[in-house]
Order: structure tokens, then sequence, then C-alpha cells
């Protein structure tokens, strides 16, 4: 019988220790730390993130997040989203990109979504976070939840010319027609502005060209109200300039739609542009050796 009293004593002894153990472990565990495979505390990426434009990659859609590590180790970024009630969200987005410690940030192309316009074209970007999930080299992820700064520019300048697009969607069409060769091998076309709503008097007021390409415009007064004549022209023949171009005909109109607000938008470039553009670079090129 006593024997038996043993026996029982060192089952619950050991029961005891046990739940002692769970109850320190879950009890004295670190809600901001993530423990690596050989039990050490994995440290927590210090980054910050600002929204940028970078010329080369502007379009709708897409936004630069500039990631700097003030760490002293390299941090690799795994995922990121903008989180922000002035545009429509995107999810998560995929990324394998390696952040050196130092004041040089990296970019991140990031997609957002449609625009929201309270305001219109006066709407401005409420106060936005990026959500980034990153590991310091060597350590686990870590979900990272970054503001970026407030008022923020780069979020309204999107916003805005999102937003412009918009209302210009809704008020009027843009069309470029044939662009015909000149004398001097230019190209000549002209744009129209046609109103959805017949009481809206539109108006072209600039355009501009691409990194490759010069878009001028040629106020006629013979032209009818809402059209515009432009000449187009070479702007650089460098190889590297062709060959590195991202948005070769990337155009842009301005629009009045008759309040003085001066709207931007993309100047639609169908294939046959393209291929005079092309024709008339080829042969306005020729025999030029500039690397501009």
């Amino acid at each position: 019988m006593r024997r038996l009293r043993f026996v029982l004593t060192l089952v619950v002894t050991a029961i005891l220790a046990g739940i002692a153990a769970v109850v320190v472990a879950l009890t004295t565990g670190d809600d901001d730390e993530v423990t690596g495979g050989d039990g050490a505390a994995s440290p927590t990426p210090d980054l910050t993130v600002t929204a940028e434009i970078r010329r080369s990659f502007n379009r709708s859609g897409l936004v630069v997040i500039a990631v700097t590590n003030h760490g002293a180790a390299p941090v690799t970024v795994t995922s990121a989203e903008l989180l922000s009630d002035s545009f429509e969200a995107m999810g998560p987005q995929s990324f394998d990109s390696t952040i050196p410690p130092g004041d040089t940030p990296r970019d991140l192309q990031l997609e957002y979504g449609p625009a929201r316009c309270p305001d219109g074209v006066d709407s401005e970007a409420v106060p936005s976070q990026v959500e980034l999930v990153a590991r310091v080299e060597g350590g686990a992820e870590h979900e990272l939840m970054l503001d970026l700064p407030h008022p923020n520019g780069t979020l309204n300048r999107l916003l805005r010319t999102d937003c412009g697009a918009q209302v210009l969607q809704q008020s009027v069409s843009l069309t470029m027609g044939p662009l015909v060769p000149n004398p001097d091998g230019t190209l000549t076309a002209i744009l129209t502005v046609t109103p959805v709503d017949a009481g809206v008097t539109p108006a072209i007021t600039d355009t501009r060209g691409s990194v490759l390409f010069e878009v001028t415009p040629q106020p006629d007064p013979a032209l009818p109200p809402g059209q515009l004549r432009v000449v187009a022209d070479i702007l650089r023949c460098g190889g590297h300039a062709i060959g590195d171009a991202k948005r070769p005909y990337g155009f842009t109109a301005w629009i009045d739609l008759g309040d003085g607000e001066q709207i931007p938008t993309a100047i639609p470039v169908d294939t046959g542009h393209r291929a005079a553009l092309d024709a008339m670079q080829a042969q306005r090129c020729a025999g030029r050796n500039d690397e501009s």
C-alpha cells in the first residue's frame, strides 16, 4: 500500500510540474518577439517608408514606396501593401527585395487601386500606411505597419490625377486623328475633345510628349472649339534612350471643362500612330550619332 501511494505521488508530482511549465511558458512569452529556429529572439526590422513618383515608372495605378533600413543588417521584404482609404485595396503583393542598411532607400513598385474621390479633383489623401512582411537577415518574418508621412504630396498628386481622370471619363472623350507627315519629316495630327453632356464646353489647353517624342500644340483659330493641332517630332535618337524608354508613347493633354481647372489625361495612341511615330523616328534619326 505504501508503495502504491509513493507511485501515485510521483505521477501527480510529474503532472503538476508539466502544468507549471506550460503556464510559465505562456505567461513569460514576449508578444513583440518572434523566435528563430534556434530559439533565439528574432530582431524586428527597423524600417521607414515614403511614397515617391519616379518619372520612368510614372503611370496610373503604380506608386513607388521607398524603404529605408535603419538597422545594422540587411532586411528582406517579401510582401507589401498600400493601406489607404483614398484608394481601393489591392491586397498584399509579393516581393523578394533586399534592403541594405544605410540612408539610401530601395524602391518597391506597388500597385494601388482606383481612387476614391469624395471632393472630385480637389480630394486629398487621408493618412495612409504600408504593411510589410520583412525579416532581418537570418531571422524570422515580422508583419510591420508603417505610417507614410502625412500630409503626403505624392499620394495627393496621384489621387487628384486619378480623380481628374474619373471626372474626364464621365464628361468627355479625347481622340487623336491620323498623324500626317509634314515636308520637314515631322507629323501633324488633330486632337478632338467631345463632351458627353451638351452643356459642357471643353477645350484642350496644352500637350506634352514623352522621353522620346515632342508633342507641341499649334493653336489654329480656324479650328472649331474642342480641337487642337499638334506637331510631333523626335526628342532623342540615342540607342540607349530608345531601348530604355519605358513609356515612349506616354503623351499627355490638359483639358479645361469650362471652369478654368486644367485636368491632365493620356492622349490615346493606337497602332497606326505608333507605326507613324516609329517611321518618323527612323527617318529623322538617320545619320545622327547622338546618345542623348
